[in-house]
């Protein structure tokens, strides 16, 4: 193959396609990047990545193309690129200067200068030298940054960094990783502290610009928040005042753009790490300061929803707790008594301190208070059936898990059974079964007890009403019930296919004729094939999907 006959070695649909390419101006950043290869990106529905080997006579001897294209031919983006070359080739002649020997022949002010201009005409050039003089030296934030930046800026195409670019975007990320792997938080805590905070600030921005469904730029978010939660837990030496004082200071406006940005639980996690210095002295006060002054900023100010300023006067409470003033904490809670997340902190306090009417009090009010969130109701009932349980209050438990039994909760089914008397329970559980199987919250753990209990007439009752179960449901069905396993599957196969309008739904209907076939046997379905076959004979689409069944 070669530059000038593309048009008769390429498939006609494929070269039409290339040319549309190169005549769009597709094409960019051609270059010979090694004597006889050349690279380029062709833009398409996505950028291409395209590497050409051609000969100095224009034979091409090889080619790559990112694109998921597979066949012996040239795809298309390899076509744009070809013509580009040829189009280059024939604008600047094709005999080939050998650039490193020419160079050689320069002195040390001639290669200065056409260095120079190589980088007011190329920011590239002057962006990839700049990374390589970062390779070499100490890291500091600075120069942190600049790999960061530098190594996203390779990898954006059209303002944006697409999935498959993501590894090349986060090269400069994971080097600033790997030089924090070497240091010791016991001795560099404050250094680690502040490369992993540029890390999740970079990444946060990052994350506006990027496809991150892999979930990498997340990750790298979260492995530097454990290394600043780390490198506070082993903070060498005393921590005084002046060094929490210190520490907030530096947080402070990484907590307020990680909230503005709201792309990542970031704010959170850099609070809880510095936390942990509540157990290094008294600064309750100061950490409880802190905390107020970032609910009082025009970033938290601004979120849409108050969940976050309830984790955070969660932060308060947990504060409040460590320094052990009861009125403090009581009052406390009383004026934010709205948010779940102080109800519950008090619970698990009284429930520590064994003050079980308190919890039940509480769990009461809670339950009235969110009856609109069912989630939280239920967690609150969950809370007053332990703290039943520490009181032996069995009554209670009993209520209770026969509501919880009846939301499905199957943990509680085995709780309730072991509650009830032996002798009682027979009675209960007849009362229990008739309400699970009308309620579509319970059902699932209704059929999970029916097989349990091997109660097959009333499997067989729920197959009769909802013929399309027979398929999970007929393994526990066969050895009592073989003739109605067969009468239900037959009806539930002949549903699909008269509800049918298309072949897909043909092809459907004929796959559970495989089920059918491990339920009931090869004859069973060769019987059913054929039946299907005399009641549909003017049904052509489904014959044809008859005949494609494999029986054994």
């Amino acid at each position: 193959m070669n530059l000038n006959n593309l048009k008769k070695t390429v498939p006609a649909k494929l070269y039409k396609r290339g040319v549309d390419y190169f005549e769009q101006g597709s094409v960019e950043q051609l270059a010979e990047v090694a004597t006889n290869r050349w690279n380029a990106i062709v833009s398409g529905t996505e950028d291409y990545e395209v590497s050409i080997n051609v000969r100095k006579d224009g034979t091409v001897v090889g080619s790559y193309c990112t694109c998921p294209f597979e066949s012996d031919s040239l795809c298309k983006h390899e076509v744009a690129v070809c013509l580009a070359i040829r189009q280059y080739k024939n604008v600047n002649g094709s005999s080939a200067v050998d650039v490193m020997a020419q160079l050689k022949t320069l002195k040390k002010a001639e290669l200065l200068t056409v260095l120079e201009e190589l980088m007011e005409k190329q920011p590239a050039v002057h962006h990839y030298l700049k990374e390589k003089f970062l390779e070499t030296g100490e890291m500091d934030e600075e120069k942190a940054r600049q790999l960061i930046r530098i190594a996203a800026y390779h990898a954006v195409r059209n303002e944006f960094i697409e999935w498959n670019r993501i590894d090349q975007a986060l090269e400069g990320v994971e080097e600033v990783l790997e030089f924090l792997e070497g240091l010791d938080s016991r001795q560099d805590g404050e250094k680690i502290i502040r490369l992993s905070l540029l890390v999740i600030r970079e990444c946060t921005s990052m994350l506006h610009i990027a496809d991150d469904s892999s979930g990498e730029i997340s990750s790298a978010i979260y492995e530097s928040l454990e290394k600043v939660y780390v490198a506070l837990a082993e903070w060498p030496g005393e921590v005084d005042e002046a060094t929490v004082d210190r520490m907030l200071e530096l947080l402070y406006p990484h907590i307020l753009f990680a909230l503005e940005q709201d792309t990542t639980d970031a704010a959170s996690g850099l609070l809880e790490a510095v936390l942990q210095w509540s157990e290094k002295g008294d600064f309750a006060s100061k950490f409880y300061a802190f905390i107020d002054k970032v609910i009082h900023s025009r970033e938290m100010r601004n979120k849409a929803f108050g969940y976050t300023e309830e984790r955070f006067r969660g932060y308060q409470l947990w504060v409040l707790q460590q320094q052990g003033n009861q009125e403090a904490i009581d009052a406390f809670c009383t004026k934010f008594h709205a948010y779940p997340a102080i109800r519950r902190a008090q619970m698990w306090q009284a429930f520590a301190a064994g003050e079980f009417e308190k919890v039940l009090q509480l769990g009461n009010e809670s339950e009235k208070l969110d009856v609109k969130l069912p989630g939280l109701v239920l967690e609150w009932k969950k809370i007053r059936f332990k703290a039943y349980e520490k009181m032996g209050n069995t009554a209670a438990m009993i209520d209770l898990a026969f509501e919880f039994v009846l939301s499905g909760e199957e943990e509680y089914y085995s709780k309730l059974k072991s509650l009830v008397d032996a002798e009682n329970w027979p009675k209960v559980q007849e009362k229990l079964l008739p309400e699970m199987k009308n309620n579509w919250r319970s059902l699932p753990l209704y059929l999970e007890i029916l097989k349990e209990e091997k109660r097959t007439d009333e499997l067989l009752d729920y197959c009769r009403k909802d013929i399309s179960a027979i398929e999970q449901l007929y393994p526990h069905l066969l050895a009592d019930y073989p003739h109605e396993v067969n009468e239900i599957y037959t009806a539930y196969i002949y549903r699909l296919i008269d509800q049918a309008s298309n072949r897909k739904a043909y092809w459907t209907a004929c796959q559970k004729i495989k089920s059918f076939q491990t339920a009931l046997g090869a004859q069973a379905a060769a019987g059913l094939v054929e039946e299907i076959k005399f009641m549909y004979p003017k049904r052509p689409a489904l014959l044809d999907e008859l005949g494609k069944v494999k029986l054994k």
